[in-house]
């Protein structure tokens, strides 16, 4: 009898071990994983880069989309286009923005509320681009031009 008991006591304490070193094990591999997940780094698209197109090389958003400029924009403290005007015309917009291929980083800066800048002109899409390199915008009302890569406003 009690070597049976002295052997229950044994065997309990054997996988009292076993599954503390089981936890210690799950959680060391869990530790590994969240260690190495955090080692992976998305990589930043950039929020503006240069383009071909039939007006030359142009800038465009990370998706492709065609940048404007804006003639009644005075700086880049503040846009001109208020109202109904920024629905028609959304403000390109980043917290920290990047320049992509072709694009000059020196002349890429944030502005007032966020609004990108390129060559100290704001930027802005065009709603009646539907897909990426649509260039419809250029001219309107005389004051709206897609942005050169360059970093002049085309005319």
């Amino acid at each position: 009898m009690q070597g049976t008991t002295l052997r229950r006591v044994v065997l309990v304490s054997m996988l009292v071990a076993g599954l503390g070193l089981t936890t210690a094990a799950t959680a060391f591999a869990g530790t590994s994983a969240r260690r190495h997940a955090a080692v992976v780094v998305k990589k930043k698209k950039p929020t503006v880069k240069a383009a071909d197109s039939s007006l030359g090389s142009i800038l465009v958003n990370a998706k492709g989309r065609t940048l404007y400029s804006f003639d009644l924009d005075s700086g880049i403290d503040e846009t001109a286009c208020g109202g109904g005007c920024s629905s028609t015309w959304p403000l390109l917009k980043a917290k920290k923005a990047k320049a992509g291929s072709g694009a000059d980083a020196s002349l890429v800066e944030v502005g007032a509320g966020g609004q990108v800048a390129y060559n100290g002109h704001l930027l802005y899409t065009y709603s009646g681009d539907s897909t990426a390199g649509d260039t419809n915008g250029q001219g309107i009302g005389g004051v709206w031009h897609v942005m050169g890569a360059d970093g002049e406003p085309i005319t």
